[in-house]
């Protein structure tokens, strides 16, 4: 999301599971058992040395690895967060699932990543989009310290616990949006970049080594408080980019809009989906967009964008083949579509387009 987005406050609600899935409702948030009993906290795992990354000239082509049956019968990848009713909506079941790993401490993380309600949702979709925290809340901006290896071991262990979840494919968006500088993973100042990168790396390793078949998605802000480009760690270890495409920064409530910004740049960084599209296929890959969505900023009435859902399934319609897949973040009264909505024309246009 844009820096201009929204409040801390809003985004820390985004990132937490909603209370209603699975056995959240039991109150079982913090202390997930492994197995059949509470697993103990972790101890901080030592740095391990970790297989050598592939050189850049060797990387796999955009889409080694995405594999996983299109069900909605599309021409490309869709699906939602907090979808369910979305299938209902369309009428078209979703061909990806997308949901998040709580990030205050590495133990959570690991016990949260082998939950048995997480791998229920790993297997709702055949392909499942999981974000994952670069460091957690309690090591904020460790880049260094990560990148020295002191996090290897929860990586791992998080990697295992994704890759044995069921789900026929995964995508994990490791420290998603960090130019925007918001996470405890997020770039505060450009003197920050090596040791972010360097981070980055170390723990997209380490899930592999864990998780064997993991695709890793570098994903940002479409337009944060630090150039974007600068901060790419490397083709040998993204599979994907991905960036986030709400209706802000401007709301694209016009066709004239839409098309001033669709290609926009800023300073020579994609700013537009369509420029962010472009620098992807530059590096072979392909582009997830796993957050976008209508966005009520204090708009009212106005946040019910037609033109924006419009245009926006005319993108993934007409580039399907560059798009990894896409998922409507219906979570909360300021996006949701349904099962109730605030924004009854974007929710009647998205049933339109998307629907079979």
């Amino acid at each position: 999301m844009p820096a201009s987005a929204g409040p801390l406050g809003k985004r820390e609600t985004m990132i937490r599971p909603r209370p209603d899935l699975g056995l959240l409702a039991a109150g079982l948030l913090l202390a997930l058992p492994l197995g059949s009993a509470r697993a103990a906290s972790p101890a901080p795992p030592q740095a391990q040395p970790l297989p050598a990354a592939a050189p850049a000239a060797t990387a796999a082509p955009s889409g080694a690895g995405l594999a996983t049956p299109l069900v909605s019968g599309l021409g490309w990848r869709s699906g939602g967060r907090d979808g369910d009713c979305l299938v209902q909506l369309r009428g078209r079941r979703l061909d990806v699932t997308h949901s998040f790993l709580h990030h205050n401490t590495f133990p959570e993380m690991v016990r949260y990543s082998g939950a048995g309600f997480v791998r229920a949702l790993a297997r709702k979709s055949p392909l499942w989009v999981v974000s994952v925290g670069l460091v957690t809340d309690d090591h904020a901006r460790q880049f260094a310290q990560c990148a020295a290896g002191a996090f290897d071991g929860y990586f791992r262990q998080v990697g295992a616990n994704l890759r044995n979840a069921g789900a026929q494919g995964t995508v994990v968006r490791l420290g998603w949006e960090a130019n925007s500088g918001t996470h405890a993973w997020g770039l505060s100042s450009s003197s920050q970049v090596p040791a972010y990168k360097a981070c980055f790396r170390r723990a997209a390793q380490a899930l592999k080594a864990g998780g064997p078949g993991l695709l890793i998605e570098w994903t940002n802000a479409k337009k944060g408080k630090l150039p974007a480009l600068s901060m790419y760690p490397g083709d040998d270890v993204v599979d994907l980019w991905g960036v986030h495409y709400y209706d802000t920064g401007p709301k694209k409530s016009t066709q004239a809009i839409w098309d001033q910004y669709v290609n926009a740049t800023n300073d020579g960084n994609p700013w537009g989906i369509g420029a962010w599209l472009r620098a992807a296929q530059a590096h072979g890959k392909r582009l997830g967009v796993a957050e976008w969505a209508i966005w009520d900023q204090g708009e009212g009435a106005k946040a019910d964008d037609p033109v924006y859902m419009d245009n926006m399934a005319r993108f993934f319609r007409a580039n399907a083949g560059s798009i990894a897949y896409e998922t409507y973040f219906n979570t909360g009264r300021l996006h949701s579509l349904c099962p109730s909505t605030r924004f009854p024309k974007a929710a009647a246009h998205y049933k339109a387009s998307w629907g079979g």
